[in-house]
């Protein structure tokens, strides 16, 4: 697909404050390279360099893109973020809200657009609200283009009985859950790392199926959406199973495509064991 003169500009832009963030100030640059080089010890310095500059112009695109979203047609959205296996989607019988599991890998803010297209006025997207009250109602406008309704993650077991109306509840989960109450820890990209159990306290609440979405980018502007069933319908698991399924599916696509993940963000704060970090999990 070509790119009209409105996603080159913003490309310009994007590309331009990411080569001024990342490569000329340094933006972060040594936790990227740490987390790079503790999660990939086998690799030698130039492959975790390679992979630092190759994140830094991917975060160039997601700039440009994320401006480019305030304009982008439904009939554009829909070829550039296909969805290779949409019948994992399927309502069921009874039909029952999806919880849809994403991650800040790809292109995340075009995946909730597209999504929002596949469960018209259905599909609840749970966020972070920003301290600023203007911005946050702008960014809720933004990421409501398509029908999708925003409610903040704080305010999930108030919003409960109005989900079981929703088609499908849609969050990220890659999150350091550091105000969570419930975490649970596994080992992820080889080191203990606690997880945020949002989506499978919802899925049992909600008695729904999880599905973790990947966002592949196939090239710079394209996506493909491939839809990863977390549990299956009746399926009695132990808790934190379907977490440990998300961090595994995590991390396969996170070695598929390491450039393409948030290494920017201190992702391993917590320690287990260590006293006002730790909490048992349970659901």
């Amino acid at each position: 697909m070509t790119e009209g003169w409105r996603l080159k500009f913003c490309y310009l832009v994007g590309g331009f404050l990411a080569w001024l963030s990342y490569r000329v100030i340094g933006l972060r640059r040594s936790v990227i390279n740490d987390n790079l080089a503790r999660s990939f010890p086998e690799w030698p310095g130039e492959r975790v360099r390679a992979v630092a500059r190759e994140f830094s112009s991917r975060q160039g695109e997601l700039v440009a893109e994320a401006l480019y979203a305030s304009s982008i047609s439904e009939a554009e959205l829909r070829a550039r973020v296909t969805i290779k296996n949409p019948g994992v989607m399927a309502p069921g019988d009874p039909p029952r809200t999806l919880v849809l599991v994403g991650a800040h890998h790809g292109n995340f803010e075009w995946m909730l657009h597209r999504l929002s297209l596949e469960f018209p006025a259905g599909f609840v997207g749970l966020y972070k609200p920003g301290r600023n009250a203007r911005a946050d109602a702008w960014l809720r406008r933004r990421r409501g283009r398509f029908g999708a309704r925003l409610v903040a993650a704080k305010s999930v077991l108030r919003e409960l009985a109005g989900f079981r109306e929703a088609a499908a509840v849609g969050l990220v989960a890659d999150q350091v859950p550091r105000t969570s109450p419930e975490k649970h820890w596994c080992t992820f990209l080889g080191q203990d790392t606690a997880f945020y159990m949002g989506p499978e306290m919802l899925g049992r609440a909600l008695r729904s199926r999880v599905i973790m979405v990947r966002a592949n980018r196939l090239h710079r502007g394209c996506y493909e959406l491939v839809c990863i069933p977390l549990n299956e319908p009746g399926e009695k698991l132990a808790s934190g199973e379907i977490t440990d399924r998300y961090a595994q599916a995590l991390e396969k696509w996170i070695r598929d495509d390491p450039a393409g993940w948030w290494w920017s963000h201190r992702r391993w704060k917590l320690q287990r064991g260590v006293y006002g970090q730790e909490r048992k999990s349970g659901v």
